[in-house]
C-alpha cells in the first residue's frame, strides 16, 4: 500500500478482496506462502535483465551491481546505484564488440571518463585482448511527480520517497497447521505512533546523503533522505476501517504549522505516506 499508516489485523472485513484479515502483516506466511517463496526471486530476475545484446553490441540497460561472463567477454559493474550515481565498468574481451551504456532520462551533468556528455547512451568500441575501465557519473535532482486524485509523490533518480510513519512492533508467536511460528519466523503488527496526515506546502526539496550500510533499506539508517516542508491537514480514515487512511483527504486546509521532515526511500519506510497533496504556504 503506497499510503500505509498501519500494519495491523483488520478487526472486521478485510480491505483486500481475495486475502484474509491479516494478509499484509510482516511474517513468514500470515495469509499464504507466496511472499516468502517469491521474496528471493526479485533481485536475481532484476539483475538478469541488466545486460542485453544485439548482434555485436552489448548494452547495459540497468546499472545495478552485476557481472556478465560469456565465453569471450567479461564485464563487471561496481556501483552503489540507486543511492549513488557513480559507475565503474571493468571490461576484458577476446573479441571486438561494441559496448553501450544506457543513460536514464533523469540524469544530469553526465561525465564519462572525465568528459562531459549529453547523450541517451554512451558507446565504446572494445578491441580483442583489450582491458578497459570506464567510469561514468551523473547527478539527479529531487522532483515532485503528479499522481491520481491531485496527489503528489517525490522522486529522485529512480527512487521514490515517502514520509515515514514511526511505529512500535507487536510480535505474534503461535502454531498453525502443526507448524510453530516462533521467533524469528513469527508475525508482526506495526502500530503507528506518529502523525501521517500531511501535505507538502512548498516546492523546496533537498537531498541528504548519509552513507551506504551493508543493508541498504534499513529503516533505522536510510542511505539517503530528502528534506521537505509539510503541514498537517484533515485526513480521515477509510469508511469502516480504523487503520486505513482515506483515499483522499477530507480537506486541504492546514491545521498545523510548518514542519521540516525527512522523506525515506520507499523501501526504508515500513509504514509510510507516499502520495499526498501539495498546498500553498
Amino acid at each position: 500500500m503506497s499510503n500505509q499508516i498501519s500494519c495491523q489485523k483488520f478487526p472486521g472485513k478485510s480491505l483486500f478482496r481475495t486475502n484474509n484479515l491479516e494478509a499484509h502483516l510482516f511474517g513468514l506466511e500470515p495469509n499464504s506462502g507466496c511472499c516468502t517463496a517469491n521474496f528471493s526471486q526479485g533481485w536475481p530476475k532484476f539483475v538478469f535483465s541488466a545486460f542485453m545484446y544485439n548482434n555485436d553490441t552489448i548494452i547495459n540497460v540497468i546499472p545495478v551491481p552485476s557481472e556478465l561472463k560469456t565465453n569471450d567477454i567479461h564485464i563487471e559493474l561496481q556501483t552503489n546505484y540507486p543511492f549513488e550515481n557513480n559507475f565503474k565498468y571493468s571490461i576484458s574481451s577476446d573479441k571486438d564488440f561494441v559496448f553501450k551504456i544506457r543513460i536514464p532520462s533523469f540524469a544530469k551533468d553526465i561525465v564519462a571518463d572525465g568528459n562531459r556528455k549529453n547523450e541517451e547512451e554512451i558507446s565504446v568500441n572494445v578491441k580483442a585482448c583489450e582491458y578497459r575501465e570506464i567510469c561514468v557519473s551523473y547527478e539527479t535532482a529531487p522532483r515532485f511527480e503528479k499522481r491520481p486524485y491531485d496527489l503528489n509523490t517525490v522522486k529522485c533518480g529512480s527512487l521514490i520517497f515517502s514520509i515515514p510513519v514511526k511505529y512500535e512492533k507487536k510480535m505474534y508467536e503461535y502454531e498453525k497447521d502443526r507448524v510453530e511460528r516462533k521467533f524469528p519466523y513469527c508475525d508482526y503488527e506495526y502500530i503507528p505512533t506518529s502523525d501521517w496526515n500531511y501535505a507538502y506546502c512548498n516546492d523546496e526539496l533537498s537531498v541528504v546523503k548519509k552513507g551506504i550500510d551493508n543493508i541498504q533499506f534499513l529503516s533505522e539508517k536510510p542511505p539517503v533522505t530528502i528534506k521537505a516542508t509539510v503541514k498537517r491537514i484533515d485526513w480521515e480514515l477509510e469508511d469502516g476501517y480504523e487503520t486505513v487512511c482515506a483515499k483522499v483527504p477530507e480537506s486541504r486546509e492546514p491545521i498545523g504549522d510548518k514542519e521540516e521532515i525527512e522523506l525515506y526511500p520507499y523501501g526504508c519506510a515500513k509504514l509510510r505516506m507516499t502520495e499526498i497533496p501539495q498546498i500553498d504556504n
